[in-house]
């Protein structure tokens, strides 16, 4: 029952029984007269999918060898409301829709320019989980970058998912076919613009993806460029034992690695439930197992079950707390807080609280 009823329950949490966004949704429109009072935000994006015949369409679900450069203009109405996307439905209208005012295609070079135009001190690289298309990866990032408020350039790595329900191991490949594009970024970034830190965000099975790029990073002795990376996972879908193997090889990281997990995760309950080992993202973080094995690895694991989840799945509980996460970096990079490894609680104002212990099966390490 429980196999029957979850995958289920999972297609119309996430896909909200509603159709998909079009890429007329990024069409660009001009931008917004002064009185809107709409406000805008530069998304670079560095991206391994293909590019759409129509470039006004963006990019495609196909992957490709050579890393796609370019910068969007989003505009944010007026009317926005913290947590959520105001899709247009047709052309938007940047009176009352997310919007793009301007597209531009760059190469390699013209791109760290950019970004080191744009913010030469700090970036954060924002990577996509499973089941994201375009659309929806770009104006996602507008989003995030406009709720949190975070002072840096927001870079947008886009992998090349089916953006299908049906997608998962597709979208597996996809994710793995990413890895060296996503570590040539962080390495150019770090190296290119003259940035002091860059954070790395990554969700789901983009979490993944961010640790095998890093696993990747270390093994090529990119020490340096490391150094400089702050790493939160936010729902991570990553097998618990792979994720000790990872770490295994990275090492503890200069600036702890923030993983936000939550245990009532249903999508992560989803991708464990035909596997043997619990997935990262879902792990009670009240095991006293779990907090040593934190502190062991250097890890700070963050439960954001306390905050709004936007379907049944509560798989997109970071979200609603984007806007503690300046405070949260900002605990990282002055060492308090945060930056101490271990297990913390976070409410729904995004203020660290203590939970009641309790005895778990899942585990970080053995």
């Amino acid at each position: 029952m429980m196999r029957l009823s979850l995958p289920l329950l999972l297609i119309c949490a996430l896909a909200g029984c509603a159709g998909r966004p079009t890429e007329q949704t990024i069409w660009p429109v001009p931008a917004p007269e002064a009185a809107v009072q709409a406000t805008e935000s530069r998304i670079f994006v560095a991206t391994t999918r293909t590019s759409a015949v129509r470039l006004a369409d963006g990019y495609t679900s196909g992957r490709s060898d050579e890393m796609g450069f370019a910068e969007f203009t989003v505009s944010i109405p007026p009317n926005h409301v913290p947590g959520q996307i105001e899709w247009p439905k047709g052309i938007a209208d940047p009176r009352t829709d997310f919007a793009v005012t301007q597209h531009l295609r760059v190469d390699r070079s013209s791109f760290l320019q950019r970004v080191a135009a744009a913010d030469a001190q700090r970036s954060v690289v924002f990577v996509h989980g499973f089941n994201y298309s375009f659309p929806e990866s770009l104006y996602r990032t507008a989003q995030m970058q406009a709720d949190a408020q975070l002072s840096g350039a927001p870079v947008l790595f886009s992998w090349p998912s089916a953006a299908s329900l049906r997608g998962y191991p597709v979208d597996q490949d996809s994710a793995a076919f990413s890895r060296d594009a996503l570590d040539d970024l962080l390495t150019r970034l770090t190296a290119d613009t003259g940035a002091d830190s860059i954070t790395v965000f990554g969700h789901s099975m983009g979490g993944w993806l961010v640790m095998e790029a890093l696993r990747q990073m270390r093994l090529a002795g990119k020490d340096d460029a490391l150094s400089r990376l702050e790493v939160i996972l936010a729902a991570p879908d990553i097998d618990v034992d792979v994720f000790r193997q990872q770490m295994a090889v990275i090492g503890r990281m200069d600036i702890p690695l923030v993983v936000m997990v939550s245990p009532d995760d249903r999508a992560l309950r989803l991708s464990g439930a035909t596997r043997r080992y619990g997935r990262l993202g879902a792990l009670d973080l009240t095991d006293p197992r779990i907090q040593a094995a934190a502190r062991a690895a250097n890890v700070t694991l963050v439960d954001i079950s306390s905050a709004d989840a936007s379907t049944p799945a509560n798989h997109d509980r970071y979200i609603a707390v984007a806007a503690a996460y300046p405070a949260l970096l900002n605990e990282v990079r002055q060492g308090g807080g945060f930056a101490e490894a271990g297990t913390f609680v976070l409410d729904s104002a995004g203020q660290i609280i203590t939970a009641p212990l309790r005895a778990v099966d899942a585990t970080l390490g053995r």
